[in-house]
């Protein structure tokens, strides 16, 4: 195994074995500093974070000025919920170049309010340069947005923000087109239609596993949710939002939907269930061997698994759903000012209104189909009265509830890779129910088109 051969495990997010590759490359005194910061990479995807700090420090104690790694190093203490750390970091890499965008994107992220007036100003020099790329370009436009927003000047927050999101999606324009292309002509024509077949019979690894997976749409309190639930006595663990299912199902199908004489009309959608269950059982084993999880239990916070119910169900027959949602207004509205750079439909009001179109039909057929392993929770309800809905997803999924788990944003242990890594550290706090009224007439010119709007 070289080297070239760990970068390529790695960007096929094949982690243990890039994980070997690494590994034995520094055993045998490999001459190569980059082995130490593949390794912090590696780590922090398997949520291994004290060993992804430690090979980062690693790594800088040879390239100290080195941004990347500066960069991948904050992001690693912020997850942890040191966020005094990370915000050295940010500031040194901003002290060592003045013009480091995702640094000050990092300072932002940390905490919103005490973004200095300052640094707005020196984003807009920076746009200003002609050497910018398009993804740095949409990072200065969205922080625009929201010096814009803390003014309560609406109309220049959404222009900000519709450049950056054009910039955002034409950044990374190959994937988000076949991404879109996916959701759009392939799952949500045929979630109901997939063709699950197992030839021989074979007994699956998977069938006396009861997992919890957390399913919906983005911003609609999953991230909450999951810090609940892992801090039961069960001591159950979280894959997070490893997209196991996505990936695996993609590997079967891929060849045909992206092949050059590919005839949508023609395409039957077909899942070869052991092949399948192969797969999950050696991705999820990347972070956690199913071996080694607690009570039989484990969390999966994918949020787009309300696509793959059915085939999730075939896997895990004991399997649990916690579908969190919240008004489907103010669901358009959060998504559209976040920094969802990885999810090709959250670039424009249409494709999310369309997106959650999808998402309405799927969840709801579901419901009808298999009510007795989804539980709706709604966001609202959830910070209005914690202890009596906490006790209700505790109940259905066959936890012990107790006072102390809603103390989970006391945990030492808790981390986060999600843009909710700040707010799991305090209460769960109420829900505003004004906060995007003001933005709703963004969405009147769809109405007509959209029935659930209109409610």
């Amino acid at each position: 195994m070289n080297f070239i051969n760990g970068q390529r495990f790695l960007k096929e997010k094949k982690f243990n074995k890039a994980l070997d590759v690494f590994v034995n490359l520094e055993k045998n005194n490999y001459f190569d500093d980059r082995i130490y910061f593949y390794l912090g990479i590696i780590y922090f995807e398997l949520n291994h974070f004290d060993k992804s700090i430690y090979y980062y420090n690693k790594f800088l104690s040879k390239n100290p000025t080195s941004s990347s790694t500066l960069l991948n190093l904050a992001i690693v203490k912020q997850t942890v919920g040191d966020l005094e750390s990370a915000r050295e970091i940010y500031l040194k890499l901003i002290n060592q170049n003045k013009q480091n965008v995702r640094a000050y994107y990092g300072l932002y992220l940390l905490d919103v309010k005490n973004f200095e007036q300052k640094n707005f100003e020196i984003l807009s020099n920076i746009k200003k340069s002609n050497k910018l790329n398009l993804y740095d370009l949409a990072i200065i436009d969205f922080l625009l947005s929201k010096k814009e927003k803390k003014q309560n000047k609406i109309k220049r927050e959404i222009e900000y923000l519709n450049k950056f999101h054009k910039n955002i999606f034409n950044s990374n324009f190959d994937y988000n087109n076949s991404s879109q292309f996916y959701y759009e002509k392939i799952i949500k024509k045929n979630f109901d239609k997939i063709n699950i077949f197992n030839k021989n019979n074979d007994l699956l690894k998977t069938t006396n596993i009861e997992p919890i997976f957390i399913i919906g749409l983005p911003r609609s309190g999953s991230t909450v949710i999951e810090s609940i639930l892992t801090s039961s006595k069960e001591k159950i663990s979280t894959y997070g939002e490893c997209h196991v299912f996505n990936m695996s199902i993609f590997d079967q199908i891929s060849t045909k939907i992206y092949s050059n004489n590919f005839d949508q009309s023609k395409f039957n959608f077909e899942i070869d269930l052991k092949k399948i269950n192969t797969a999950i059982v050696e991705k999820y084993s990347q972070y956690i061997p199913f071996e080694n999880i607690k009570a039989n239990k484990f969390i999966d916070k994918s949020l787009e698994n309300f696509f793959n119910i059915e085939i999730i169900y075939k896997n895990f027959p004991k399997v649990k759903f916690l579908h969190t949602y919240r008004n489907p207004l103010d669901s358009v509205i959060s998504i559209y000012q976040s920094m969802l750079p990885d999810l090709s439909w959250a670039h424009s009001i249409e494709h999310i209104l369309s997106y959650l179109d999808s998402y309405n039909q799927v969840i709801n057929y579901f419901k009808v189909k298999y009510p007795n392993i989804i539980l709706d929770v709604n966001l609202e309800d959830l910070t209005e009265d914690s202890v009596k809905i906490s006790k209700k997803i505790f109940n259905f999924c066959e936890l012990t509830w107790d006072d102390e788990i809603l103390n989970f944003y006391k945990r030492k242990d808790l981390f986060s890779k999600t843009l909710s890594f700040t707010q799991i550290r305090s209460k769960v706090k109420k829900y505003d129910l004004e906060k995007y009224r003001p933005y709703y007439n963004l969405l009147n010119k769809f109405k007509h088109k959209y029935k659930w709007l209109q409610n």
